[in-house]
Order: structure tokens, then C-alpha cells, then sequence
């Protein structure tokens, strides 16, 4: 059974009296992106996709398993997973004896699971490195361990579960992380659309006459990906200094003011310092093509404001003795005056977070609260579409739920790690973050930095004295950032399968599948290595099955001391909750005003958030560049008619071909001590600006 939707043009002098493709919605991202028309007979969960996903799950833990032990940067990325697979998917339907052709839907529900495998990279990382000294002490019990690991999984998938209703039915909530892998899935399996069968109105008797890479989408991804690879080779293994290439400072390399204002480890005033590297630019801020302008300018509002205004006035008042130190200390590991300012911003998100979303959502989420399926959403062309298909009962994702937290506080409490009761507090604080932070990520498509759920862990665990303990400290905060970053993983999954219209329940099958195998290969090998080898919190040369250094659980550093001691002082970040609360009230208030409904755009939990990854993780060049690159394709190309795939499209092009430069690099030549020639250019592999002055205290 195939279903169509088509919107026409109205008699509205503010519409486009043209669109692409028969798929535009009120929102011109989705309907540039994603297809309104579903044939639900087509193939999708099938023994093809089921097995050629397990394979590839299995493949992306052991590879992401190494990476998590050694410095390499070698990772398979949803990008790059569609393109493997795609051959793959062609070659069993050419093999198999009467397989039918590989289906859009079948690489949708590989890339779901491979997606799986992913996330289980990402907050392993950060997670589970960090407990790993528990497990040690535990004397390393396996069941303990995959247990514990498995029911962290299926926490997610039970919350997840509960809020789609939220985050996933929402014409609103849009997810702009999922539109460049629609983009490139349409682009491989949908290569017969002519611009004649897409295109209506006056643009499509003038596009009719163009032969360019606008017609042709396979061949623009193609060349972006051939571009983007060949780019990467030099800011990442030829001309290193291309990533904190401070052109303005090297005017005069002596001048330390003219160092910390405009260099890339500095503030990069008015352009000073550039960040010539995709990698750095993205890697914590995704790509910057994929946001919709609000959010982009709101960003760099908070930028100048922040980064350009604030910060200055900090050092110029020498808060803390700041001014004998840099003024972003990108390199340093003293208080700096940036250091104070996104600290602060990253306490003050909590509290905004939550008034924002009361004040902005608070009407529409009691509406979907009451909403009981997915029929009665109103009138929005995919909730149509989907509602055909069965649907997950929500008494199921409340077993998972149930189940899961029942291990989680039977193992942890069993082996001291945790009380139970503290189990279901750490949970209940991160589950409360789970609507409002997917909120902003779903609309802005930012993601959340760590820190302020980090902060939040550390200020709880010590009011609750475990400061002195540190098997229980750790747990508190693992266990509640790992529902709280799994959740808002598979709720983004469940929203790209809503847009290429894959069943709720196939949804929900592939990534349950995915991740058990996820977690079984990857506790399997982990449990193997230190068993053997066994693990700390130092770098251990003999540890890993391929001879390479460990890098163990650092990421929890100064817990204790955080509010005490020497740092009596962070007491005074605690104003920041107060800030955070009050910031969104005055635009709200406003808003209501003809003269001032422009304040309804400005968003200061994304402002907050954008910061907390600086001044350690993200230089100002970066962010600098990062907004640069956004504002600059949103004015050019951004508002043409035919623009919105194409962006997508060369966002998810950039990706793939920096994931296939850093695997060619790292394999190649650097895991093999393979360094290209010394020369002025690659000055800075040890970690120096081109601007010096930057990094360095005042004497």
C-alpha cells in the first residue's frame, strides 16, 4: 500500500509560490530532507538487514574497542556506516537466489543499529572507563559487569520509550542531527527522482534548462566527500598548524596583549585566529550547516557577549588573580578568566533550562501529556503516515524500564557500590533532565556537554557526604549520566525511523538487538583484557590486545575538592542557579508585546550550553570558525529554494570524508610512528599555537 501526501501553494504573498519536492511541512528543514511519501508494503525488517546489522555491530564494538584503549582517533561514524553497508545491502539481493532488491528502509534499520554501536562508543568513553576502577576492586566478577552494563542499556530504551510522545511525535521537535543520514539514504536509494518529477511552480521550467550538481546529487556528494578527504590530510598529518593558524598575531609574536585577545587559544577578537580543521571545528559542536539560523544566531550573540564582553571585564578585574594567568588558559591548569565564565554558564543552564522550557513548552507538553496515540496528533503528514503501522504499547517500554531498574539496584547495592535508594535518586535527578535537555537538542540540534550534569552528580553525591568515597561517588554519577545520555541517543534513532518510516516495533526490535550484541561483544573483550592485564587509573603499557597504551578512567578528576579546601571560592558559582533562573523570565514577559516578539527567538539555554565545552575541549577560534562557517552558508545559500538537501547533504559529505582521512592517517602512519618531515608548518603536532603569547602566564 502506497500513500501519498502533497501540499500545494496557497494565495499567501509570504509562501514560496515554489518547493522541492512534494515533502515541504511549516518546517522548510524536514521538508527539503525528508520524503512525505511511504510505501508501507516495502521490505524493512528482514533477515538481510537483521544479519548484515549484527555484523556490522559487532565489527564497530571491536574497532571502537581498541580506540577506547589507545590514542587513535580510528572510529566508524553513522556516516560512514551507510556507505559500507550500502554495497553490502546490493550485494546480498545480487547473490542471494530470489532475494528482492535492497530497500531504503532495510539501510535505515542498519544504520539504526549501527547507530547502537556508536553511542555505546561515545558513553563508554566517558562512563564506564571512569568506573572501571569499581569492577577492579570488585575482583572483576563478569556477571557483575555485564549485568550492570546490559541494564544500563535497556534504562534508555525504557525512557526513551515513554517520552516519544514528546520528543519523536512533535511536528516541532525536528532532530537536525538525523537530516544529513536521510540526505545521504536518499541520495543512494532514490537516484531516478528527476528535478522535473520534484520540482513545481516557475523554478521548475528554469531548473529544467540547468545541467548542474544541483540535479545531480549523487555527483555533489561525491565530490564533497573527494574534497573533504583531501582537505583533512593537511590540517591533520601535512600542515598541523592549519588548526590554530592565529594569523593576526603573528603580526608581532611578542605582543602578548595583542596574543590573548586574538589568537585561537585566546578570544580570537574579531576574527584573529581561525580554526582551519573540520575535526576541531565539529567534533564537539557538530556541524555547524545543519542548524536552523535562529539557533546559529543566538549563538553568536552569546559569543560576543560571553566571549568578547564578559570574559574580558573578568580578567580586566583580576576576579581570583586571573590576569597573571592566560585569559582563556586553553593549556593551563590554573583558574583562568575564561574558566570562571563557562563554569559559570554551564551552573546557570540547570535552572534555565527548566524555567525556559515551562515558560516557552509548558502549554504544548501538557498537550502531547494527554495525547494517546499517535493518530491523535493533529495534522502533520508523518504522524499520518506512521499511524498506519503498528504501534509500541507503552506498557512494554515500562517492563523494560522496570526490569532494567531492578538490576541496576540489585547489582549495585549488592556489590556496595550504590545503595538503592541512591540508585533511584541519581536516576530520578537524570530523568528530569531528559525532557527539557531533549528539547533543545531536538529543535537546536546541540547536544549536551557533560558538565553541568557532571556538576550536578558532584554537588549531590557531597551534600550527600560520599565525597569520601569514591567507589560511590563514581557510581552516583555513571549511573545517572549513562540513562540520561542512552535515552536521548535512542529517542534521536526513534526520530529517524519515524521519518523514513520504518514500524515503531521494528524500531523498537533492531535497537534492542543492537544493543545486546553491543553490549556482550564489547563486556566480553573488555572483561578478557583486564582479566589478564588488569587495570588502573595510570597509563599501563602492557595493557590491550594490540600492545598499545591504555588510557584509563581519568575523566572524574578533583571531586572531592571541588566546593572544599582550596576551592572554597566555587562556592560562589551557586549564584549561577539563581541567573539561570531568572534570564529566560524578562523575553518571556516580553514577548507578548507587538514590539518584542522577537525575544521569543532568543534562547539562553542554547546560549549556556554552547560555552561549557571551553575553554579545555573548544578553543574560541574554534567556535569563532564553527559560527563563521554557518552564517556565512546560511546568508549565500541558505534560503534558495533548492538549498535545504544539498546543505544536509554536504554536512553528512564533511563527515564522511574527515572519518575516511582520519582512518587513512591513523592506520597509515601515525599508529605506525609514521610522522610526516619536519618542517615549519608542522611546528605545532606539540600542542603550540602559532601564537605562543596565548598559552602563556604573565611573567
Amino acid at each position: 500500500m502506497t500513500m501519498d501526501v502533497e501540499i500545494h501553494p496557497v494565495d499567501d504573498p509570504n509562501v514560496l509560490k515554489f518547493y522541492i519536492d512534494p515533502e515541504m511541512t511549516q518546517f522548510e528543514e524536514v521538508g527539503g530532507t525528508c520524503s512525505n511519501r511511504d510505501n508501507s508494503d516495502e521490505i524493512c525488517c528482514t533477515v538481510r538487514s537483521i544479519v548484515i546489522g549484527i555484523v556490522f555491530v559487532i565489527g564497530i564494538s571491536f574497532l571502537h574497542q581498541w580506540t577506547v584503549y589507545t590514542y587513535t582517533s580510528t572510529y566508524i561514524g553513522p556516516m560512514l556506516a551507510i556507505i559500507i553497508t550500502y554495497p553490502v545491502g546490493h550485494l546480498w539481493a545480487y547473490v542471494i537466489p530470489n532475494a528482492k532488491p535492497f530497500t531504503q528502509k532495510e539501510h535505515g534499520l542498519i544504520l539504526v543499529m549501527t547507530n547502537v554501536a556508536w553511542m555505546y562508543y561515545l558513553q563508554f568513553n566517558f562512563a564506564v572507563s571512569a568506573a572501571l576502577p569499581i569492577l577492579e576492586n570488585d575482583k572483576k566478577n563478569f556477571a557483575n559487569y555485564f549485568f550492570l552494563v546490559l541494564a544500563f542499556q535497556f534504562l534508555g530504551f525504557g525512557l526513551a520509550g515513554v517520552l516519544r510522545r514528546f520528543l519523536v511525535w512533535p511536528t516541532e521537535v525536528i532532530w537536525p542531527q538525523n537530516l544529513p543520514l536521510i540526505a545521504i539514504l536518499r541520495t543512494l536509494h532514490e537516484r531516478k527522482t528527476t528535478t522535473k518529477e520534484t520540482t513545481y511552480g516557475p523554478a521548475a521550467r528554469r531548473w529544467s534548462l540547468k545541467e548542474t550538481l544541483i540535479q545531480n546529487k549523487l555527483l555533489f556528494f561525491g565530490i564533497v566527500v573527494f574534497f573533504a578527504f583531501f582537505y583533512e590530510w593537511f590540517p591533520l598529518y601535512i600542515m598541523p598548524f592549519l588548526s590554530v593558524f592565529s594569523w593576526m598575531c603573528m603580526f608581532n609574536l611578542n605582543n602578548r596583549l595583542l596574543g590573548q585577545l586574538t589568537a585561537v587559544r585566546g578570544l580570537a577578537l574579531a576574527g584573529g585566529g581561525l580554526t582551519l580543521d573540520w575535526m576541531k571545528i565539529t567534533v564537539y559542536l557538530g556541524s555547524p550547516l545543519i542548524l536552523p539560523g535562529w539557533a546559529l544566531f543566538n549563538i553568536a550573540f552569546g559569543f560576543v557577549l560571553i566571549i568578547w564582553f564578559i570574559v574580558p571585564i573578568v580578567y580586566g578585574s583580576n576576579v581570583r588573580g586571573v590576569k597573571t594567568r592566560p585569559i582563556a588558559g586553553v593549556m593551563f591548569s590554573g583558574t583562568t578568566a575564561m574558566n570562571l565564565v563557562t563554569a559559570f554558564t554551564s551552573f546557570a543552564y540547570l535552572p534555565c533550562i527548566f524555567v525556559h522550557t515551562f515558560l516557552f513548552h509548558g502549554h504544548n507538553l501538557w498537550t502531547q501529556f494527554r495525547t494517546k496515540s499517535l493518530g491523535n496528533t493533529g495534522n502533520d503528514m508523518h504522524n499520518r503516515l506512521m499511524s498506519v503501522y503498528p504501534q509500541v504499547p507503552d506498557w512494554w517500554y515500562f517492563i523494560l524500564f522496570s526490569i532494567s531498574l531492578i538490576m541496576v539496584c540489585v547489582i549495585c547495592n549488592q556489590n556496595g557500590w550504590l545503595p538503592w535508594y541512591l540508585v533511584l535518586l541519581t536516576l530520578f535527578i537524570n530523568m528530569m533532565l531528559v525532557l527539557p535537555v531533549g528539547l533543545v537538542s531536538s529543535i537546536t540540534g546541540q547536544f549536551l556537554h557533560n558538565a553541568p550534569v557532571y556538576y550536578l552528580g558532584v554537588m549531590v553525591s557531597q551534600g550527600l557526604n560520599l565525597g569520601n568515597e569514591s567507589a560511590k561517588t563514581y557510581s552516583f554519577i555513571v549511573v545517572g549520566y549513562i540513562l540520561f545520555i542512552q535515552s536521548l541517543a535512542l529517542i534521536q534513532d526513534m526520530k529517524l525511523g519515524h521519518y523514513l518510516k520504518i514500524g515503531p516495533r521494528y524500531m523498537l526490535f533492531a535497537q534492542a538487538l543492537a544493543g545486546f550484541v553491543c553490549s556482550t561483544f564489547s563486556v566480553g573483550i573488555q572483561y578478557m583484557n583486564f582479566n589478564k592485564y588488569g587495570i588502573n587509573n595510570d597509563y599501563d603499557s602492557s595493557f590491550s590486545i594490540f600492545d598499545y597504551t591504555l588510557l584509563g578512567g581519568s575523566a572524574f578528576s578533583d571531586i572531592n575538592g571541588f566546593f572544599g579546601g582550596a576551592n572554597r571560592a566555587n562556592r560562589a558559582l551557586l549564584w549561577a542557579f539563581l541567573v539561570g533562573a531568572l534570564l529566560p523570565i524578562p523575553g518571556w514577559l516580553l514577548s507578548g508585546w507587538p514590539r518584542f516578539t522577537w525575544l521569543k527567538h532568543l534562547h539562553w539555554p542554547l546560549i549556556l550550553i554552547s560555552f561549557s565545552w571551553m575553554p579545555a575541549l573548544l578553543s574560541a577560534g574554534a567556535l569563532f570558525t564553527w559560527l563563521l562557517v554557518g552564517l556565512v552558508v546560511y546568508f549565500t545559500i541558505g534560503k534558495r529554494s533548492w538549498s535545504q538537501r544539498h546543505i544536509y547533504l554536504a554536512s553528512g559529505a564533511l563527515g564522511l570524508g574527515l572519518n575516511l582521512a582520519l582512518i587513512f592517517i591513523n592506520t597509515i602512519f601515525l599508529n605506525q610512528d609514521n610522522n610526516f618531515p619536519n618542517w615549519r608548518g608542522t611546528s605545532t603536532n606539540k600542542g603550540w599555537d602559532t601564537c605562543k603569547q596565548a598559552l602563556l602566564a604573565q611573567s
